[in-house]
């Protein structure tokens, strides 16, 4: 009899186990997987862009700037050309923007220098054995200062040559100066440099607001050769508005 009650109690106690068990199953969350872990954490997606106002440019997209700069230019400042020689060159915008005329024996180079608004090549000279460098730029200063800048580029010289003309209204100082020139804008490691008999043609063009710079730099029989064709785009300046 007692063995038979001990029976039924053990067999009560394992059905009451299993139905705690089977229960508890039923009601417990499901195990957590990869899926349902990744929908708990933040998304690693990028945000979306904010709304921009009506008429703003977009983020990124650089908008206004200068070929190869990388940064916006300021409102005004000179643009860079390479254009057609003996077709017109528009400079620059705003006041005391000129347009030129290059000579048909001035080829067009690419600018080394975004301070540049024109780069030109001449042929050479008989006997000289280095290129002829014009350069035409745009910057602040005035007309005695510059002048006086350009004359330190040399070790020495003989002294200058100053011619001033007007050409529609714009006044025009010419400086002629010969001699051991070193001068000019080195690159990053670049070895100073000394040039014998060399010759700084240069045209300084007035106007209501920066002034232009008209440089030819070189050997000196190319440079005076090219003499003429500095005075006929120094006669082609023309107001651009």
């Amino acid at each position: 009899m007692n063995n038979r009650v001990t029976s039924i109690v053990f067999v009560s106690a394992l059905v009451g186990i299993g139905a705690f068990a089977l229960l508890r199953t039923e009601h417990a969350p499901p195990p957590a997987t990869a899926d349902s872990r990744n929908l708990a954490e933040p998304s690693a997606a990028p945000t979306a862009a904010p709304t921009l106002p009506p008429g703003h440019p977009d983020i990124g997209q650089g908008a206004g700037m200068s070929q190869g700069m990388g940064q916006a230019m300021p409102p005004g400042a000179p643009t860079m050309n390479l254009t057609t020689p003996g077709l017109p060159t528009p400079s620059a915008t705003g006041p005391g923007a000129l347009t030129w005329k290059a000579p048909p024996a001035w080829t067009v180079a690419p600018n080394p220098s975004p301070m540049r608004l024109a780069t030109y090549k001449l042929p050479r000279a008989a006997g000289d054995s280095e290129d002829v460098d014009v350069a035409i730029t745009r910057a602040g200063g005035g007309t005695e200062p510059n002048i006086q800048r350009w004359l330190t580029q040399f070790a020495q010289h003989a002294p200058e040559i100053r011619t001033v003309t007007t050409v529609r209204g714009l006044k025009v100082t010419i400086v002629d100066v010969s001699g051991t020139y070193g001068g000019g804008v080195m690159m990053p490691g670049d070895a100073p440099s000394s040039h014998p008999n060399w010759t700084l043609l240069a045209a300084i063009v007035e106007t209501e607001a920066s002034p232009y710079f008209i440089k030819i730099t070189g050997p000196s029989a190319t440079v005076h050769a090219a003499r003429a064709g500095l005075d006929s785009l120094i006669q082609s300046l023309t107001p651009a508005s």
